[in-house]
């Protein structure tokens, strides 16, 4: 369900201006993110309810995001993705639920400013660039040579790279060997990157996973691209919030017990069991009170008064 904000973040639109999106592009439970008008610096989620609308503001404080000075979040994804996975936690003043169902896409046909998008290759030359710079599950999408108008998505699939062609149909929309319609290209990357594609071997030759261009000066720039009126967030904050949607192997399971969840300034950023810094002098009769949000960099160097140099 996880997904990043840049799929949903509309930026500038206005109050009423959201409402005629969610009404011409959405259903009951669609939602979006937008720049507050009423309130320059925050934030407001705007829902669509069964016959009527909610623009719910989230505060922004420079240090963290929060509803109704409710749970902290360092990012608009981690704050929406809570309030999806969380359902009864997002209230209107009555007490009547709101849920956040289906997220309002940006539209994005032109999709030159997507960093997966490398335009005229050919099937070698996308071969090559993803073998050499990219990992299982790596890909990008590219203008089809051999069938004008349409796209071909390249992915490593182990130590080799697949390429499937994205038709686009008369009707402008796009699909993958007829399966689902999408009115464009990152709508069609988001859905299979949630509902993977399986291919002839039983593998999933489809992972979100981004493919680094080849020279820092050229990732630099590519970031630093302003964006216009409706569209992505600029690129730095893009990767910033990917950041945070990466998963942990290693069990954070102190940070989340419940006597230590209000000594957590995120509810995102937790400390690794392995390597947390543990408080001396705790009281064991108070459950948390060796926790403090903090790991070692490197392990800590053991002293012996044994040893003399």
């Amino acid at each position: 369900m996880a997904q990043d904000c840049r799929k949903w973040f509309h930026n500038e639109l206005t109050g009423m201006e959201a409402e005629k999106l969610l009404i011409a592009k959405g259903v009951p439970g669609s939602f979006l993110v937008r720049q507050s008008h009423s309130s320059p610096g925050n934030f407001t989620l705007s829902v669509r309810r069964q016959d009527s609308f909610a623009h719910i503001r989230i505060q922004n404080t420079g240090d963290f995001l929060s509803i109704y000075g409710g749970e902290k979040f360092a990012t608009l994804t981690e704050l929406v993705n809570y309030y999806r996975e969380n359902r009864g936690q997002l209230t209107e003043k009555n007490g009547t639920i709101i849920d956040l169902l289906y997220p309002l896409f940006v539209d994005d046909i032109i999709c030159e400013s997507s960093r997966w998008f490398h335009g005229h290759l050919t099937a070698n030359e996308a071969q090559n660039l993803l073998l050499e710079k990219g990992k299982n599950g790596s890909f990008l999408v590219r203008e089809s040579v051999r069938q004008p108008g349409s796209y071909v998505l390249s992915v490593v699939t182990g130590d080799c790279v697949s390429h499937i062609l994205i038709c686009r149909k008369p009707n402008s929309k796009f699909d993958i060997g007829g399966g689902p319609e999408f009115s464009s290209l990152g709508q069609l990357i988001d859905y299979y990157s949630q509902s993977p594609m399986m291919d002839k071997n039983g593998g999933l030759p489809f992972n979100a996973t981004r493919l680094n261009v080849s020279t820092l000066d050229k990732r630099i720039a590519q970031l630093e691209k302003q964006k216009s009126r409706g569209q992505y967030l600029s690129g730095f904050l893009e990767e910033f919030e990917e950041l945070h949607q990466d998963t942990h192997e290693a069990p954070r399971t102190e940070g989340s017990r419940p006597y230590n969840q209000f000594r957590n300034r995120y509810k995102n950023i937790l400390p690794f069991d392995s390597t947390r810094v543990v408080l001396l002098d705790a009281n064991p009769a108070d459950p948390g009170s060796d926790y403090i949000n903090a790991n070692y960099i490197v392990p800590p160097v053991r002293t012996c008064s044994a040893f003399y140099f």
